[in-house]
């Protein structure tokens, strides 16, 4: 079986779409579709949902889990090899980070570091042999996974925080002890896809539609501050971070929601991936 169509239908399962799969894998969409379409023609089923949004059928879940080990094993296999040449300490890491962790990756040894939109992208990055470690973070639900977890990935939260509601000082809310999100969906929100504690984010975690005001595209938690701060919306921050001037941070009591940073390597990695890993997860 073809390595490159299982982890086409990989990528696209963790990022929910053909295009950005074709993007993180360097295919073309034609190739990842076709991929797609000769493993469902083998299996006799589709695996995947086209419309209206592209997930896994529940037999894509179990071809995936099979797909995922066979990927796995290939990594190991790469590992073993580099490994036995002597190449495992020659050869550079390569981490995926989410906007929000750059900061955390270690200046040790040679590591290139790539920027990701979030942590499926960072799943696709690993799953797809373009990076040795991910450093990701993004909102779940105390307890839960976040997006591109997998059973062949060794998994260290690095840090976990509950989720507030950053507004303005003289913002009615923000005396409240404590905020709903359910009575906030009519309230104007950032929109933002790639900050730390993102609007796409919550709303995804919460499973709430919520009104956009304003977009920012970009990562600066300054200009999120100055946004909310100029009432173009409200945004979400971690409850142990320091308010900036002007602003607040009113805990969200419903639904409990954390903000948490993880780092990820396949298992097993090797030694200058683990050394890596290991400081990341020593940050303060």
């Amino acid at each position: 079986m073809d390595t490159r169509a299982l982890l086409s239908l990989a990528t696209v399962a963790e990022t929910g779409s053909f295009s950005r799969a074709a993007s993180a894998l360097g295919f073309t969409q034609s190739a990842v579709s076709q991929h797609v379409a000769g493993l469902e023609r083998t299996a006799g089923t589709p695996l995947l949902t086209r419309r209206p949004t592209v997930a896994p059928t529940p037999a894509g879940r179990e071809f995936l889990r099979h797909a995922r080990q066979i990927l796995a094993h290939e990594q190991a296999a790469r590992a073993a090899v580099a490994r036995v040449t002597g190449r495992d300490q020659d050869t550079p890491v390569s981490v995926a980070v989410t906007p929000g962790t750059e900061h955390l990756v270690p200046v040790i040894g040679r590591i290139s570091a790539v920027v990701v939109d979030d942590a499926a992208a960072a799943a696709a990055a690993l799953t797809s042999g373009g990076a040795d470690a991910a450093v990701v973070d993004g909102i779940a639900a105390p307890g839960d996974p976040l997006p591109g977890s997998g059973p062949d990935l060794v998994v260290r939260v690095v840090a976990e925080a509950p989720i507030g509601v950053l507004l303005p000082v003289d913002h009615p809310l923000s005396g409240r002890p404590g905020l709903d999100l359910a009575t906030l969906t009519d309230a104007r929100w950032l929109g933002t896809t790639r900050t730390t504690c993102s609007t796409s984010d919550l709303a995804d975690a919460a499973r709430l539609r919520l009104r956009s005001g304003t977009t920012y595209t970009g990562t600066s938690t300054d200009t999120v501050a100055s946004l909310v701060r100029a009432g173009h919306g409200l945004h979400a921050a971690p409850t142990t971070d320091v308010a900036p001037a002007g602003l607040a941070i009113v805990a969200l009591v419903a639904p409990r929601l954390v903000h948490r940073i993880e780092v990820r390597v396949h298992d097993p990695a090797r030694a200058a991936v683990r050394a890596m890993a290991d400081a990341v997860g020593a940050a303060p």
